[in-house]
């Protein structure tokens, strides 16, 4: 049966297990997942090592994470994919805390096949609010150290390394405004205010005769803002376009 998570107040980081690698239990777990058990289940129980000892021995030993692969393929299981185990696993928790603060991605963290899958994480993230902060803790971590990473890789440009380095540094200050937007998502210098509205009045212009005095002049036409009515501009010498209006020659 799964553990709900840690009552609040758990310190997440532990030390790290380290089980030596050993031959009767390497044995011992590839048989029992080729007959189908869940390797994310086998290694929970007494006097097995550690999953992250388990990954270790995969990696330095590519006999045994190949042998891990096959044995997983045997058993029903994709090989490439982590152990899609539901069920909530303290130890589990902490170690993709672990994982993830030292920098890891969590892509990686779930192809391990020692380590539970993606959607394993994510339902823990959505069922457990304690193991949810813990990965935001996590991500804050991780955008620390890429803060750091970016000083030294700023420090190591060159003239010839300069764009490349700008590239980095541009996908680095991105990653860390997502992982750790609070503090370090690019802020705008001022807030975007509501859009000023403008209005434009046409204005149309003829030419006319004075019956009186047979003199041609040039009259205006513009529609009123307030009716939509044109009317001749020397009809209304009181009115003037409103604020924010600008009349335009038709």
């Amino acid at each position: 049966m799964g553990q709900g998570p840690a009552p609040r107040g758990r310190k997440w980081l532990r030390e790290k297990a380290v089980t030596p690698w050993s031959p009767r239990l390497a044995k011992a777990i590839l048989e029992r997942v080729a007959q189908g058990e869940l390797l994310y289940v086998v290694l929970r129980e007494a006097g097995m090592p550690t999953p992250q000892s388990v990954g270790r021995w995969a990696k330095a030993r590519p006999e045994f994470g190949a042998a891990l692969a096959k044995a997983r393929l045997a058993g029903g299981r994709s090989p490439g994919k982590g152990g899609g185990v539901w069920g909530y696993c303290q130890e589990m928790a902490d170690a993709v805390f672990e994982r993830l603060s030292e920098g890891e991605s969590l892509t990686s963290i779930c192809a391990d096949p020692t380590m539970p899958s993606m959607s394993t994480v994510f339902y823990w993230r959505r069922r457990f609010p304690e193991f949810d902060e813990a990965v935001r803790v996590a991500r804050a971590i991780q955008a620390e150290r890429l803060c750091d990473l970016g000083w030294e890789a700023a420090q190591d440009a060159t003239p010839e390394t300069a764009y490349l380095t700008h590239v980095r540094l541009t996908q680095l200050r991105w990653t860390c405004g997502v992982m750790a937007p609070r503090a370090y998502r690019p802020r705008l210098v001022e807030p975007e205010g509501p859009r000023e509205e403008l209005s434009i009045l046409m204005r149309k212009f003829t030419i006319e005769e004075d019956p009186a005095t047979g003199k041609k002049k040039v009259v205006a036409w513009c529609p009123d803002p307030q009716t939509g009515e044109v009317i001749r501009e020397d009809m209304r010498p009181d009115w003037r376009p409103p604020p924010g209006c600008q009349p335009m020659p038709a």
